[in-house]
């Protein structure tokens, strides 16, 4: 099964967060620490952190798919049947994947710096190519430009230093696998409108891949869409700013819950 750690007083109703690539659940140590209070499990996709390999959860061509039954099947395993749920980047798209599949048990949804439509053919190609890269052992290449290319212009040094001593540590099949999967994933455009609580959309203002514009679009497919913005971050907005990124999970989560408590 896959890795998870839960952190914070339990509840009925967790906050699920999910990572970006290439990093694992470390991600989110920051933001975990401004929610100390609240009930947060995060998750390892598969081949990352402490997860098992995609191939050792599934036999068949990799999909998203896997991970999302991965996670209802931690869930199902801790007895858990709500969550509020939350992705960044690759994250958000398996949110997304899982809303879709389990519509039921998502009582708000946050998506951080995320698209989760399906690839065209040339993100398709940039993926796979991302993934030969990785088989042959050389990830890294394929994302060392991510600490100037994808962080706000302004991001510190250490920041980006912390960043890219992570990037060098990537799981090159765990990569290779879930950017095969990345690519053959579904259009979940139409998951927001499945969620009758709180939607959230967050991005960074610097984020060269989730447009605001993008995101206005789907807040209009929701029943209660808010989309909140972070000044100059980029699109890993839990290591560039994590405080600020707390702040609007907790907001989430408080939506989330006082939306639950009013349906019983």
């Amino acid at each position: 099964m896959i890795a998870y750690r839960r952190t914070g007083p339990e509840s009925d109703l967790p906050l699920v967060l999910l990572h970006a690539l290439p990093l694992d659940s470390t991600m989110w140590d920051s933001v975990r620490a401004d929610l100390s209070d609240i009930d947060v499990l995060t998750f390892d996709a598969p081949g990352f952190g402490e997860s098992p390999r995609g191939e050792e959860l599934s036999d068949g061509e990799p999909n998203t798919k896997t991970f999302v039954e991965a996670i209802k099947a931690r869930l199902d395993e801790l007895g858990i049947k709500m969550i509020a749920l939350g992705g960044l980047s690759m994250g958000g798209s398996v949110a997304a994947d899982f809303t879709a599949a389990h519509p039921d048990m998502v009582a708000g949804l946050a998506l951080m710096d995320t698209n989760i439509d399906s690839d065209d053919d040339d993100r398709k190609a940039f993926r796979r190519g991302v993934a030969e890269q990785a088989d042959r052992g050389e990830g890294y290449e394929a994302v060392k430009d991510w600490t100037t290319t994808m962080v706000g212009t302004d991001t510190p040094k250490e920041i980006r230093d912390s960043l890219d001593e992570r990037f060098k540590a990537l799981p090159n099949e765990g990569l290779a696998w879930i950017q095969r999967a990345m690519a053959n994933r579904e259009d979940r455009s139409g998951s927001v409108s499945l969620v009758k609580g709180p939607v959230y959309f967050i991005r960074g203002t610097e984020d060269p891949t989730a447009s605001l514009e993008s995101y206005m679009k789907l807040a209009l497919r929701t029943d209660q869409p808010r989309i909140k913005e972070i000044e100059g971050v980029g699109h890993f907005a839990a290591d560039e700013k994590p405080h600020e990124l707390a702040k609007i999970l907790k907001d989430f989560y408080a939506h989330a819950v006082r939306w639950e408590e009013t349906r019983h």
